[in-house]
């Protein structure tokens, strides 16, 4: 698959059970539908920089690309500007046919960290809930 931003050949790299399309030159990535859920379930984080460390940064074929950003995947459909997020926005641009997003680099990991203030805050929001419900019934 040709990378959307700059043309290079994206290179399957495995995080965990899941392969993610990685753009050795310009560092964006590309999931396929799913991956992003996937990824934010397992709790890992800085995906980019230990993929970075495990796999260095070989150069990468290039090649021409002509106009608007297009799907990896669908090569022909043009890819869609979003953004996405729990807490706070980040851009991403998916395809509206294959579901894929691809991520511009440190937006993969952005994504994750704000999955997991997403979770502190439900944790800290039913610790509150708790603590209200137990001071409930020690005030009858």
């Amino acid at each position: 698959m040709k990378c959307p931003k700059c043309g290079a050949m994206l290179t399957p790299l495995s995080v965990e059970d899941i392969t993610v399309d990685k753009c050795q030159s310009c560092d964006g990535i590309w999931l396929d539908h799913g991956e992003l859920e996937t990824l934010r379930k397992t709790g890992l984080q800085d995906i980019e920089k230990t993929l970075e460390e495990q796999y260095g940064n070989p150069p990468a074929p290039m090649s021409s690309l002509d106009g608007y950003l297009r799907c990896p995947r669908c090569v022909d459909e043009g890819l869609r500007t979003n953004y996405v997020s729990y807490m706070k926005p980040v851009k991403m641009d998916h395809c509206a046919v294959c579901f894929g997003m691809w991520l511009d680099k440190h937006e993969l990991d952005k994504l994750l960290e704000d999955k997991q203030q997403l979770d502190a805050v439900q944790v800290d929001g039913s610790m509150k809930a708790m603590f209200a419900a137990l001071v409930k019934r020690m005030g009858r």
